[in-house]
């Protein structure tokens, strides 16, 4: 080739792939819409839009090409080179609007460059991959009103949080039932209902689930099962052992394999196992995985959980920040998360928008793989707990619906550090003996709930902080009397008119330089006309140590 032609050649060649850069390649969807605007960007879209990578997980606007129609063949022959290592391309997800447009779509699929990975038939949905894009492109243009195309999402389990971050937080042992409220005697708890699993596997060999009915499905191939983690979240359920009694020992388990070896899935597997799952009879599931972002087909997974009477109970994430993991975020989801045994949030818990209560989550004794027991901690500990609790609830009133089941969680969560419902426990503490008593009129109960710094607060001279006093018992309470000793001082309070469940609170001055230091508050409760059924939770001690500015 001359020099010149070369030349020629080369510049050509730059022009069209920035021509390609610029329409950010067509064949995807048609414009997403306002609802899927709204969603927040995950971190595959963030590296995309900042450039760091060439695989767009998102739907984009289709472009046409009509003003290159001269230059077709080069222009797919430089899509094919650009975009052949694509990861995207090699996992979608395709949205039908009915099953029978979804069959004729497949007839054509194969013969045009698309290679099918798997359907899930109840949400009209096919998992697919690119493998000729020329060909594929002109198909998905001729179907570009009839599907909604998306990125399969990862999801895997949540990190179990490192030794250094469990540090000052209380592990529970095996204590965490008696903490819940849970009586001895609760063999029946749970009969006739299947709890659904979906996570790694479970191992139903292990001692503590010998007695215990688990049936088991898997949907990944060509893995070794990982089923540690899942027995783990198995155990918390029904597991039967001298550690570790399961909350619900009569429900029966339902074991849906949807992560590899190493923890890890995707949002397609994920909600095939939520549609397995509920079409086998699940009416509690537990999810104790979770991703960054969004996915259609999850998001329909769920709602098809939903309208079918089952409840999903998902984990919030373990990585102590801002943004709660999905499909714990999803609305009607029960988003978990975890505390330690003091009943403060841990703080490797994500926090914000879809938690909504809190459960055991720090050193937990459970079940694992190979026979082990192990410290368990985690928002999938939680998220366990709380499935087996909805477990047991449906079970003893099976003629509540399943909406108003959820909503006696909340109700009787016991308050949580923050008066009011918060993003870093929801409603609150989940209690089990609150639950049961609630038709007693005659339970007298408080309990310090704990201390509360605002962060807007850090920094000043003196600080402010909550001493909050709830009234976790049935009958209203008249007098209680408060005391609080710190920094060398007593201060004493009467707290009047409790009604069953209200918290009321008492604001203190900490020194600022002090608090940095370290500051021990011991707070103590007497009710002054009645016995208090549960004088263990009159007491509170901590040492308090503020945030250096």
């Amino acid at each position: 080739m001359k020099q010149g032609s070369f030349i020629t050649y080369l510049a050509l060649l730059l022009f069209l792939l920035s021509v390609l850069v610029w329409y950010r390649w067509p064949f995807f969807s048609s414009e997403p819409s306002p609802e899927k605007a709204r969603e927040p960007i995950g971190p595959a879209e963030k590296e995309w839009a900042e450039g760091k990578s060439n695989d767009s997980p998102v739907s984009l606007p289709r472009r046409t090409f009509e003003e290159l129609d001269s230059f077709t063949t080069l222009r797919d022959e430089l899509l094919l080179q650009s975009l052949s290592e694509s990861k995207v391309l090699k996992d979608l997800t395709l949205g039908f609007t009915d099953a029978r447009r979804m069959e004729r779509f497949r007839l054509e699929a194969e013969r045009n460059g698309i290679r099918i990975l798997g359907e899930i038939r109840g949400l009209s949905t096919l998992r697919v991959q690119v493998k000729d894009l020329a060909r594929a492109s002109r198909l998905m243009d001729e179907w570009k009103d009839e599907i909604s195309t998306h990125y399969n999402y990862r999801i895997k389990q949540p990190e179990l949080p490192r030794a250094q971050v469990l540090e000052g937080e209380k592990e529970f042992g095996g204590q965490a039932n008696d903490w819940l409220g849970l009586p001895v005697d609760r063999k029946d708890w749970g009969r006739g209902i299947k709890v659904a699993v979906i996570d790694s596997g479970v191992d139903a060999s292990h001692p503590s689930l010998r007695g215990a009915e688990v049936t088991e499905l898997s949907l990944v191939k060509g893995s070794l099962a990982s089923s540690g983690h899942g027995t783990a979240v198995a155990s918390i359920i029904v597991g039967d052992s001298e550690n570790q009694k399961g909350i619900a020992p009569a429900a029966s388990i339902l074991s849906v394999r949807v992560l590899n070896q190493d923890g890890e899935g995707d949002s397609f597997t994920v909600a095939r196992g939520i549609v397995e799952a509920v079409d086998q009879g699940a009416k509690v599931i537990n999810m104790s995985l979770g991703g960054d972002s969004s996915s259609s087909v999850l998001e329909q997974a769920v709602r098809y959980a939903q309208s079918n009477g089952a409840t999903i109970v998902a984990a919030v994430g373990n990585e102590g920040r801002e943004g709660v993991a999905y499909p714990a975020r999803y609305d009607g989801v029960v988003g978990v998360t975890s505390l330690d045994a003091n009943g403060r949030a841990s703080g490797f818990a994500n926090y914000g928008n879809g938690v909504d209560v809190g459960a055991p989550g720090v050193g937990v004794y459970s079940a694992w793989s190979e026979e082990q027991t192990v410290s368990f901690s985690g928002t999938s500990t939680a998220s366990a707990f709380v499935a087996g609790v909805l477990a047991a609830e449906l079970s003893k009133n099976p003629g509540i619906p399943k909406e108003q089941t959820v909503e006696l969680l909340y109700e009787y969560a016991n308050e949580s550090e923050k008066p009011g419902f918060d993003q870093y426990t929801g409603h609150g503490a989940l209690n089990v003996a609150r639950i049961d008593n609630r038709f007693d009129p005659y339970v007298a109960d408080a309990a310090i709930v704990g201390y509360y710094f605002d962060p807007v607060d850090f920094g000043k001279p003196e600080v402010p902080f909550l001493v909050s006093v709830q009234n976790q018992g049935t009958l209203w309470i008249k007098n209680v009397e408060l005391e609080v000793d710190y920094m060398g001082q007593s201060r004493k309070f009467t707290i009047s008119n409790l009604d069953p469940g209200e918290v009321k609170s008492e604001q203190l001055l900490l020194n600022g330089g002090k608090g940095r230091e370290g500051v021990r508050i011991e707070s103590r409760l007497r009710l002054q006309e009645r016995d208090d059924l549960n004088p263990e939770n009159n007491e509170r001690a901590s040492t308090i140590t503020l945030p250096s500015e």
